[in-house]
C-alpha cells in the first residue's frame, strides 16, 4: 500500500431516497473500525457526506432524515405549479451545521454539481457549503435549479454520479458506494418507466469508468425502491449496512 495524504477515501453516489443506504454503509464501516479520511458525494450522497464530514455519526444522520415530513413535498412527476424548491433540505443543513464552509468541516469533502450554463460538471470543495450541497440534489424537472453566482446548477448526477476523480489520487484506498445500480427489464408500460430507463442509461454511461477507479465498490440491493421511497428508509438503511459488511471485514483485516 502506498502512502498518500489520506488512508481511506469514500465516494457516495446520488440516488434520491436510496441515498439512505449510504448511512448504513458508513455505520457498517465504523462498526469495523473503518473511518473515512476524505469524502466526495453527489446529490443524496452529497447530503450524507456533508453531514458526516461535519462530525455527525451515521446514527445521528439517520435520525435527522428518517422523518417522512422532511420529504413530504417530493412526489413523482412534474408538479402542476412548477418545479419545487429544496427548502426542507436547506433548513436541515442550516440548523445542524454551525457554519457554511467547506474549510470548517472535520473531514475534507468534495461535492459535484452540474452547471447548466456551461454544460459541464464542477467539483466544489471551498467556499459556501450549503448552496452546493443543495444544488447537487436538484433533480432536473422536479426541483428548481440553484443559482450560485452567475450560474444555474442542478443535480451533479446528470454528468457525474460517482465523483471519484477528485479524491482518487489523495487516498490509498478508495471505496465507491453506488446506491442506484443500473438494471434493465423489458417492461416499459408508461412514462414513469420510460423516464427511469433514460435515467438508468445516463447513469450507466457516466459511472462505468469511474467504478473501475475504486478499490472496492459497494452496491446495496436497492432495485425494488424508487428514488422517492423515503418512507422505506429503514429497509434502505439496512440494505446499505448489509452490503458494506464484506468490504468492512476485508479492510479491517488489512488495516487494524
Amino acid at each position: 500500500m502506498s502512502h498518500k495524504k489520506y488512508k481511506i477515501g469514500i465516494t457516495l453516489s446520488g440516488g434520491g431516497a436510496k441515498g439512505v443506504a449510504h448511512i448504513g454503509v458508513l455505520q457498517a464501516l465504523e462498526s469495523a473500525g473503518i473511518f473515512p479520511d476524505i469524502i466526495s458525494g453527489c446529490s443524496a450522497g452529497a447530503m450524507v457526506g456533508a453531514l458526516y464530514a461535519a462530525g455527525f455519526s451515521p446514527r445521528d444522520i439517520y435520525k435527522l432524515i428518517e422523518h417522512r415530513s422532511l420529504y413530504s413535498i417530493i412526489k413523482m412527476g412534474v408538479p402542476d405549479k412548477g418545479m419545487m424548491e429544496l427548502g426542507y433540505f436547506k433548513k436541515l443543513l442550516t440548523e445542524n451545521i454551525p457554519h457554511d464552509s467547506f474549510e470548517k468541516l472535520n473531514i475534507p469533502f468534495y461535492c459535484v454539481v452540474t452547471n447548466l450554463n456551461t454544460g459541464k460538471y464542477e467539483i466544489a470543495s471551498t467556499g459556501n457549503l450549503i448552496d452546493y450541497v443543495i444544488a447537487s440534489q436538484c433533480i432536473p424537472l422536479v426541483f428548481k435549479p440553484q443559482k450560485i453566482g452567475d450560474y444555474l446548477y442542478v443535480d451533479g448526477g446528470v454528468l457525474n454520479n460517482l465523483p471519484v476523480e477528485c479524491i482518487r489520487n489523495q487516498c490509498d484506498v478508495l471505496i465507491g458506494v453506488n446506491v442506484i445500480p443500473v438494471t434493465f427489464s423489458d417492461k416499459l408500460s408508461g412514462m414513469r418507466d420510460v423516464g427511469f430507463r433514460v435515467l438508468n442509461l445516463s447513469l450507466k454511461l457516466n459511472m462505468e469508468e469511474r467504478i473501475k477507479l475504486c478499490d472496492y465498490i459497494i452496491e446495496p440491493s436497492t432495485e425494488d425502491f424508487s428514488i422517492f421511497d423515503i418512507n422505506k428508509s429503514k429497509t434502505i438503511y439496512d440494505a446499505g449496512y448489509e452490503a458494506a459488511l464484506p468490504v468492512a471485514e476485508i479492510l479491517a483485516a488489512q488495516i487494524n
